[in-house]
């Protein structure tokens, strides 16, 4: 049997192509869910539209999001991830499109071409904050707001939109 000896700069090189070749390991990429329908939003809307998303998030940067929809009244002028219980009205912290970003292009994805959208963060809250917030399950919500069903402030908090679901860590089925 022979045995092979990495020394000096082959050891090095070797370790730092691993390093490269890896994920960034201090910050391990989270996958979130949340499956959209009328009966979330507040206040409740009666409508056949429902979506889903999921939500890729570092803990270090803003998540990056793939949404699909069915049903929709038209084309969003909205999306967000707010901070709130289930049940409640939250402030929106994050826009993925509308809001204080580019238009929404879709009424059956988030996205034109179907590629993640990386959230705008808004309010001055940080990137890490929101995903502390996701990591608790029913803690925040995506939204998708449009003309019959507009986002209504109130105060800090944002009402309304015509599909709405909790974040969790596992889709529902």
């Amino acid at each position: 049997m022979q045995v092979y000896r990495l020394r000096g700069a082959s050891a090095l090189a070797l370790i730092l192509a691993a390093v490269a070749c890896s994920d960034n390991l201090s910050a391990p990429l989270s996958t979130f869910y949340a499956n959209l329908t009328g009966d979330q939003a507040l206040p409740v809307v009666t409508t056949t539209a429902t979506g889903s998303a999921h939500i890729a998030n570092t803990g270090t940067t803003p998540p990056a999001v793939n949404a699909v929809f069915t049903g929709l009244s038209g084309v969003p002028t909205r999306i967000s991830i707010a901070v709130g219980l289930g049940g409640t009205n939250g402030p929106i912290r994050a826009d993925l499109c509308g809001g204080t970003v580019a238009a929404c292009a879709s009424a059956t994805a988030l996205g034109a071409t179907g590629a993640p959208v990386a959230a705008t963060m808004v309010g001055g809250f940080a990137a890490a904050d929101l995903y502390t917030a996701m990591k608790t399950e029913g803690n925040t919500y995506l939204v998708v707001f449009t003309v019959a069903h507009p986002a209504v402030a109130s105060g800090a908090n944002t009402s309304g939109g015509e599909i709405r679901g909790a974040i969790n860590f596992t889709p529902l089925p």
